[in-house]
């Protein structure tokens, strides 16, 4: 008996990616962000049949196959422009760029033959920044393609490419933690409690005191050692207190938060702040 096979060739490849990348997250993934494209960018990859597609931190374009690209009328470069808004509310506390807001990142290829970073630098730094006006922090990338008449206006232009990966680079903020401690009632004999590892390998002891804005006073901790803020933390630290052997004390300590981080202009440091009720 005789069967039919049938092979399936789409039209459609995908030549060109953008992705953006935060080493904040355990992924290495920027997922929170939003893509916009302009009405003259837009009109311009109807013309040549280019399709948008979102992918999970970035954008990618799709180039449809078909003998009429290939004519005079579509050669010479073809420049575009994108947006990304970030939608997570945290991006400046994690992300080590100055801290301000009204920031607009700009970014853009120097060639369109090979995959590149979008800046010069391992990561996104002041080069890449502008001020702005507008509410927020937000990018705009342009992309520059197509100026071999690799991908349109040439007979060679239907031939299958490698795809151009771009890709923009964010690092986490390097920050200090603070644990602070308070009470409704007043806290006696601070001086026994401390700060030590699952292993109990160290005891820390060094505290002060400061007063918040709503009044609450609070004992505080500072680790020595400033931490690349991550999505996640491995090491677990408790809050213990020296005491007579009939009496144990153990509060294990929650990992700070993206939102607490904050700029101290008297100790020029960020701080990642977490309160715990005791």
């Amino acid at each position: 008996m005789i069967k039919n096979n049938y092979t399936y060739v789409s039209n459609f490849s995908q030549f060109v990616s953008v992705n953006i990348y935060h080493s904040y997250y355990k992924d290495n993934l920027l997922r929170d962000l939003e893509v916009v494209i302009d009405q003259e960018t837009s009109t311009l990859l109807q013309s040549y049949g280019i399709l948008i597609r979102a992918i999970d931190n970035g954008f990618a374009l799709i180039t449809k196959k078909d003998a009429k690209f290939e004519a005079d009328s579509f050669a010479g470069a073809l420049k575009l422009k994108f947006v990304f808004k970030l939608k997570n509310a945290a991006f400046l506390n994690i992300t080590d760029i100055p801290y301000s807001n009204n920031q607009k990142f700009v970014f853009q290829n120097t060639q369109d033959l090979s995959s590149e970073k979008l800046h010069p630098e391992e990561y996104v730094d002041e080069k890449n920044i502008q001020n702005t006006d507008e509410d927020g922090l937000f990018g705009e990338i342009y992309l520059s393609l197509n100026s071999k008449n690799q991908f349109f206006g040439s007979v060679s232009a239907g031939k299958t490419l490698d795809e151009l990966k771009y890709s923009i680079h964010f690092a986490a903020r390097e920050v200090k933690f603070r644990y602070n401690f308070y009470s409704t009632e007043p806290i006696v004999d601070f001086e026994k409690y401390f700060i030590t590892d699952e292993q109990n390998s160290f005891k820390m002891k060094k505290y002060d005191t400061r007063v918040l804005a709503n009044g609450t006073l609070v004992y505080y901790f500072v680790l020595e050692d400033s931490v690349l803020v991550s999505q996640n933390y491995s090491s677990k630290l408790y809050l213990k207190k020296d005491d007579d052997f009939l009496t144990y004390f153990s509060v294990f300590l929650p990992y700070p938060r993206p939102n607490t981080i904050n700029f101290d202009e008297d100790k020029n440091s960020f701080f990642n702040d977490v309160f715990v009720k005791i």
